[in-house]
């Protein structure tokens, strides 16, 4: 398995395996299984796997594994989202989809994709080179969309006990490293 995850494309076919099962499930096998919860929730954890790298170093110390691997994770969970988002496209008709422009809880959906389309067309190495210090400005837009992600799941679930435990411990990871930073421009 360690070399699997070592390789760039081991990984990515790691985090793909649950994309083409709903694939081929969905328009292969016409499968009932709920695909637009499930790619969204995915898309969620590896949303809170991304944004964890960083208090997670500042706890346990380096994770070089999981800092070079982060963009990845990132994409991983903008793919997912718009596998979400197809999944409900295909679901809905004209109306329903005009509709949504006005419902705070899809609204929520539709900005926070918006973001994430841009976060990902930046995530790539020449983007990185391209934007230099800019580009961790753009990245930080991830903050704002991880908000509206969670407003938007916390507006569209029958299961909000769910949102708390995988929401809860990446906010209080940031509550934690908001406290840690400000104590330490105090200091400074």
């Amino acid at each position: 398995m360690r070399r699997l995850t070592d390789s760039i494309y081991g990984l990515w076919l790691l985090l793909a395996l649950p994309a083409v099962w709903f694939l081929a499930e969905r328009f292969v096998l016409h499968g009932k299984v709920a695909f637009v919860p499930w790619t969204g929730i995915l898309s969620c954890w590896l949303l809170i796997l991304t944004m964890s790298v960083t208090p997670f170093q500042l706890l346990f110390g380096p994770l070089p594994w999981l800092k070079k691997r982060r963009r990845y994770f990132g994409v991983a969970s903008f793919g997912y989202a718009f596998l979400h988002l197809l999944f409900w496209m295909v679901n809905v008709n004209m109306g329903g989809l005009i509709r949504s422009f006005i419902r705070i809880e899809i609204l929520t959906g539709w900005i926070a994709m918006a973001i994430m389309v841009v976060l990902a067309a930046t995530s790539f190495d020449g983007a990185v080179k391209k934007l230099g210090p800019r580009w961790k400005t753009i990245q930080r837009w991830i903050y704002p969309m991880a908000i509206l992600t969670l407003v938007h799941w916390v507006m569209t679930t029958d299961h909000l006990m769910d949102v708390v435990l995988y929401c809860g411990p990446l906010a209080v990871l940031s509550a934690w490293r908001i406290v840690r930073y400000r104590s330490r421009l105090r200091r400074a």
